[in-house]
């Protein structure tokens, strides 16, 4: 769980040498090291302490010249992590460490990573140990997603979009085809920000949401904003292979392996060999196959069917599901040692219903695409057209709202009775389908108006509202309470999800559930 805990600083930390300073903790506990420190890059070219654990408290804020210290400037100037073996080389820690005013050892275990953005030094981390082997069960690849996380911390200082999005080459709405998910919700906007957070990173990211809410997006945005952009981006439908093949889907098989084996055949992970392979439905998968991608998660292996051997490949793996994993472990359907490999951080993708102020700029997209494929100069919505889809129930979610826009697009053309080729298509009430909106068959008349512009009344008409109204406190502590029930249900209790869901920090999504009684309180010791 420890990297599960960086990761979660970046989005839980209010700033940003609290996020580094959680990223340090959680190296720490797996570790030998005495000291570890994260060093920031001033505009002057020096590195200053920003964090730091095992140094003197006086340590935090001093600042070093690279060029002055032969560590450091190896440091600054390599391409990743850096294990110095030279003991005549001085540590500019030297007289820093804590519970020593002396200096250090010379023959000591010491390591530094480059923290890089965009090609640019943004800073250093570095690890020393007195023991000369107590980095040795440091790998240098679990270094450098740690030395990704503190990076991606020291771009807090801005804040984490837009700039953090112009510096990972990520426009939030200038990035090709727009955001990974179209929408001005709380719920997107975290979502883009966890995109350009993780995109970078070479962990596992596991995408949850219903169906039809988008997770292939959010999948493809991690691909197309990481460093394997470049290379091939493999989907796997796990649900569509037939059980007895899913191994040799994704693994391959030699000839002769099993009946209708008549050549060798390269699986899906080979194919993306150098870049992602996205496994969309994973509770599908059959547990031998878990088993394989287990080994292939950890060891960086897979074996074909038939072979003895085991094969190389390099591939990110980001996988989907509607199913609660944690309830598919729990009834021996999904493997627990797999589920936490790939619960390394995941993106919990809301429902259409749960954000339906995202609807008018997902029907604006769809009716884009709708004009291009009929050959229409542009479709447009009418207010009570726009108004009826954001009522709409959508079980389907985004799919079934794309569907719905391009059946609208169709009823107006075939009403008009001439082609909407060239032409502006407007979309009204009547093209949306009466079962996809709240408000069913309701008349489009003055005194029934559901939203007004500010100012003007809501009841223009005679009819009084049909329930009584509550006091505006009542409503919205209901409100709050369905709100962070959905959230705690949704995230299966966890309180860090929840939060992440609703926008805010795990403390205050707890303390904020106990108060509405929809967690236990703590017990007092």
């Amino acid at each position: 769980m420890t990297l599960l805990d960086a990761v979660l600083s970046l989005s839980e930390a209010p700033v940003r040498d609290e996020a580094l300073q959680r990223i340090l903790r959680a190296l720490a506990q797996v570790t030998a090291a005495d000291a570890l420190s994260v060093l920031a890059a001033a505009e002057d070219g020096s590195v200053g302490v920003a964090a730091q654990i095992g140094l003197s408290p006086a340590a935090l804020g001093i600042s070093f010249q690279p060029a002055e210290h032969p560590r450091l400037r190896r440091a600054a100037l390599a391409a990743g992590p850096i294990r110095f073996l030279d003991p005549s080389e001085p540590d500019p820690y030297s007289g820093w460490l804590l519970g020593s005013a002396g200096e250090i050892n010379p023959i000591h275990a010491c390591m530094a990573i480059p923290l890089r953005v965009q090609g640019r030094l943004a800073g250093l981390l570095t690890l020393d140990a007195c023991d000369p082997h107590g980095l040795r069960g440091l790998r240098d690849e679990d270094a450098r997603v740690f030395a990704g996380l503190c990076a991606g911390a020291l771009r807090l200082d801005a804040g984490l979009a837009p700039a953090l999005a112009t510096e990972a080459g990520l426009a939030l709405s200038g990035a090709p085809g727009g955001p990974a998910l179209p929408g001005r919700s709380a719920a997107m906007q975290r979502i883009e920000r966890e995109i350009a957070m993780l995109a970078p990173l070479p962990v596992p990211v596991l995408i949850t949401g219903e169906t039809g809410v988008g997770k292939e997006l959010v999948a493809r945005a991690l691909h197309e904003r990481s460093p394997r952009a470049g290379r091939a981006l493999v989907i796997v439908n796990c649900a569509a292979i037939p059980a007895q093949l899913v191994e040799s889907e994704l693994f391959g098989h030699r000839k002769g392996a099993f009946t209708g084996a008549t050549a060798a055949r390269a699986g899906r992970f080979e194919a993306a060999h150098g870049g992602t392979i996205f496994l969309d439905e994973i509770g599908e998968l059959p547990l031998p196959a878990q088993a394989q991608l287990l080994r292939a998660l950890q060891e960086g292996e897979i074996q074909p069917v038939g072979e003895d051997r085991a094969r190389r490949v390099e591939v990110r793996v980001v996988a989907a599901t509607n199913r609660d994993l944690r309830r598919e472990v729990a009834e021996g359907r999904f493997r627990a040692d797999l589920f936490h490999r790939l619960w390394v951080y995941p993106i919990c993708v809301p429902p259409l219903r749960e954000r339906r102020e995202d609807i008018p700029a997902l029907s604006e997209r769809f009716a884009a695409e709708v004009a291009a494929e009929l050959g229409a100069e542009r479709v447009d919505f009418t207010e009570p057209a726009l108004l009826a889809l954001t009522q709409g129930a959508f079980p389907g979610n985004v799919r079934e709202l794309k569907n719905t826009v391009q059946r609208a697009a169709l009823r107006r053309t075939i009403a008009e009775g001439k082609s909407a080729a060239g032409r502006q298509l407007v979309l009204r009430r009547e093209d949306i389908d009466p079962v996809e909106a709240v408000a069913g068959d309701a008349p489009e008349r003055p005194g029934a108006l559901l939203l007004e512009p500010a100012g003007a009344p809501l009841w223009l008409g005679d009819a009084p509202p049909e329930e009584p109204v509550a006091p505006l406190v009542e409503t919205l502590e209901r409100a709050r309470r369905e709100a962070f029930a959905r959230a705690f249900r949704a995230a299966g209790g966890n309180a860090a999800t929840a939060g992440r869901l609703l926008g805010l920090s795990r403390s205050f999504a707890y303390k904020e559930a106990v108060r509405l009684g929809l967690v236990p309180a703590p017990r007092k010791r």
